[in-house]
């Protein structure tokens, strides 16, 4: 179980097949290159998951901006409106 995301606070009961499995991603990176580890570690997570091994979600995800900054409006909404949404929220408050 992860507390707060760290793996340091898991015991390692195996350092030796932590280690073989560590040197099995180095090689798979140095002579199959990054895309292959990335593809073995997605397989990884998909097993763990359907063998209900929990596991933290990733920070990143595969969303890309489809709007370049330019193009995005300086303030995308009604400014006023939000801004009497505010005043209403404090007063209720």
């Amino acid at each position: 179980m992860l507390f707060d995301g760290s793996i340091h606070q898991l015991p390692d009961t195996d350092p030796g097949e932590t280690e073989e499995w560590l040197d099995s991603l180095d090689a798979v990176v140095e002579v199959q290159g990054k895309t292959r580890a990335r593809y073995l570690l997605s397989r990884l997570l998909e097993r763990a998951r359907a063998s209900q091994v929990s596991f933290p979600a990733t920070v990143s995800t595969p969303y890309i901006n489809s709007i370049s900054s330019e193009y995005e409006p300086w303030f995308p909404g009604d400014e006023h409106l939000e801004r009497r949404i505010r005043a209403y929220i404090r007063w209720n408050a």
